[in-house]
């Protein structure tokens, strides 16, 4: 997902992609069905909730910008409602009390309060030159041992903000231990080498701050970068925690 949601429809699809489900540790599943297997037009869908050990299968309903419970008054008995904020002034509070009362929904999830969503780009008639050095993107990830792959992507994720090349460092040291084993010099070569490379995935800001090369599409970057990880490498990709950890404002 390149984009910020403008509208419902749009909602649904970043909820529904990867890179929503690895955050948010929850997968779309399909229509509501009834007792004889048809699929219902309300509530709009089932999801499956990965967010506690013990997994729940739960009746969900989008809406964009809803500015009361009237925007939910045709849509049944639900048990989560996901949407990308509420319209001022009403609160989450407010509409959670009201949800509940009214559809039995216990959850309000707000999309917009996520960093990794707001992050993304405003949506608006997007050009191909946006997106064409990911080619070259893939060709120099493909060629990189999967530790200076790990960082690639988290320069990627947290762009326009920044890290510190020895904050990331000692995080691939502490998580692989090929990068323990090396002499410091080449612990700071496993990062570094993505400022050599063509076109350089990293740029230096001052000092050890560096952060991702604007030439290259952040957002195209880490969709890209993580196909790469899940298939060629076949590991999962940067924990949450390791990528707010190493987020910095410039």
């Amino acid at each position: 997902m390149y984009f910020q949601p403008i509208d419902e429809m749009s909602l649904r699809h970043l909820f529904s992609s990867r890179y929503a489900e690895d955050i948010l540790k929850m997968s779309y599943l399909g229509p509501v069905l009834n007792s004889s297997g048809t699929p219902e037009t309300s509530p709009d869908c089932l999801i499956l909730d990965k967010r506690e050990k013990q997994w729940r299968i739960l009746r969900c309903e989008f809406k964009y910008i809803p500015s009361g419970k009237e925007d939910f008054s045709d849509n049944g008995k639900f048990d989560v409602a996901i949407l990308w904020s509420t319209a001022p002034p009403l609160t989450k509070e407010e509409l959670q009390k009201e949800l509940l009362a009214q559809n039995g929904c216990y959850k309000i999830i707000i999309l917009s309060e996520y960093k990794a969503f707001s992050r993304l780009d405003k949506y608006h008639i997007p050009s191909p030159k946006e997106f064409s050095k990911i080619d070259e993107l893939k060709r120099v990830v493909l060629g990189e041992p999967f530790p200076t792959v790990f960082s690639a992507f988290i320069a990627a994720k947290i762009y326009l903000e920044v890290f510190r090349m020895d904050k990331m460092v000692d995080t691939l040291s502490n998580k692989f231990p090929e990068v323990k084993r090396m002499k410091p010099q080449g612990r700071a070569n496993i990062v570094s080498a993505l400022i050599q490379t063509k076109p350089p995935l990293l740029r230096r800001m001052y000092g050890r701050v560096y952060c991702w090369n604007d030439d290259i599409n952040a957002n195209s970057a880490v969709k890209e970068i993580e196909e790469i990880i899940r298939t060629r490498f076949r590991k999962d990709i940067p924990d949450p925690d390791i990528i707010e950890s190493l987020s910095e404002t410039a």
